[in-house]
């Protein structure tokens, strides 16, 4: 614990000396309607993509907070340096989660307040729409996430409309194989008159698509007045804006959690970007939407001392994962500096953003 809460010391002074310089750059900004859009950050129906990444720049730089609305909106930041994959966490992203004072189910000892997951890919590339993405594998994705959830809004007719406000549709295949599909309304409530519909896309519809956790809130009066939104569990990762925005352990990020469109491991030497996209699709009563929140990013590795004495956090087993690569016979006795497909092929030019065979590990050039 005084681990941790030297490392958050250290961790938040380091992002202040960072205010004009934050190590990294909003790219891309793509909220999904919320009750916090068109604020945080600030945007209109003149305002460009560049022009609200620079306002989520200057918000984080202000160490304000930038909401990504319901589920599948999401940021983009590109680090001014790639981040390595050593030993432990390679990086930091935090939210604004918090715990309860108590609670029904676990009283003074609670892991449930306002938890709002939002789910993690990295980037290596040039540009995110070149660049090769990988979810990063959290606590939930082997055993309760669906993998291909895909949901569409459509931009509202009529502003001063409660219930009926946004229309959705949304598409999943259930654990069993059973394909869903649903559809409904996005309501808007009495605390926030603005449009939740992110006017700077200027589109009529918007779709998200990926993964989706399982909801956690629990409406614990029974009549809609007090909500709690759970941490999965007290060792639950590999989520942003899921635990208690003080606890930078569970606000870390492993690389070596990469996992391709199949959940297979991939081994990745360092990332450029990270993506952070609301994880969960849910609605609770006077509350709103669910919706993951950041307030800032940071390589772990440029924290003086961190690599001495870094987080690490075990995964659960990846059923994916291979017991053993096997090498073709005949390059048995000098594969040191060899590269090969996936298939076994050596090959004597490397093309960046493939996965090959190297020292026996997948690695992405």
């Amino acid at each position: 614990m005084n681990k941790m809460l030297l490392l958050f010391a250290a961790l938040f002074l380091c992002l202040l000396s960072q205010a004009q310089e934050l190590g990294y750059k909003v790219v891309e900004l793509h909220q999904a309607p919320g009750q916090f859009v068109n604020e945080l950050p600030e945007a209109d129906e003149e305002t460009t993509q560049e022009e609200v990444c620079q306002n989520a720049q200057m918000s984080l730089a202000q160490r304000s907070l930038i909401s990504l609305g319901a589920y599948g909106g999401y940021i983009t930041v590109k680090f001014d340096e790639p981040v390595k994959n050593l030993r432990g966490s390679d990086f930091l992203v935090l939210g604004n989660g918090f715990y309860a004072a108590s609670d029904p189910v676990y009283g003074s000892e609670t892991i449930g307040g306002s938890i709002e997951p939002g789910i993690v890919h990295v980037g290596v590339g040039d540009s995110p729409e070149s660049a090769q993405w990988y979810e990063l594998a959290g606590s939930e994705y082997f055993s309760s996430e669906i993998h291909d959830f895909s949901i569409t809004y459509y931009k509202p007719t009529d502003e001063n409309q409660s219930n009926n406000y946004i229309r959705w549709q949304c598409t999943w295949t259930d654990k069993d194989g059973t394909p869903r599909d649903s559809a409904g309304y996005h309501p808007k409530n009495t605390f926030h008159n603005q449009s939740y519909w992110p006017m700077y896309e200027n589109k009529d519809k918007l779709t998200f698509m990926g993964g989706k956790l399982p909801n956690n809130a629990i409406d614990q009066s029974g009549n809609g007045t007090y909500w709690v939104q759970y941490r999965y569990s007290a060792g639950s990762y590999g989520y942003v804006d899921a635990c208690s925005a003080k606890d930078s352990l569970g606000s870390s990020f492993d690389i070596d959690w990469a996992v391709d469109k199949q959940g297979f491991p991939v081994y990745l030497d360092h990332i450029d970007f990270v993506r952070v996209s609301t994880g969960i699709f849910q609605y609770c009563g006077w509350l709103g939407e669910t919706s993951t929140e950041v307030i800032g990013f940071a390589n772990l590795h440029l924290i003086p001392g961190y690599d001495d004495n870094p987080y690490v956090i075990t995964p659960r087993p990846n059923p994916n994962k291979p017991s053993s690569v096997s090498l073709p016979q005949q390059a048995a006795t000098k594969t040191q500096d060899r590269w090969f497909t996936l298939t076994g092929q050596c090959v004597d030019k490397l093309q960046r953003g493939k996965i090959y065979i190297h020292n026996g590990k997948k690695v992405v050039f």
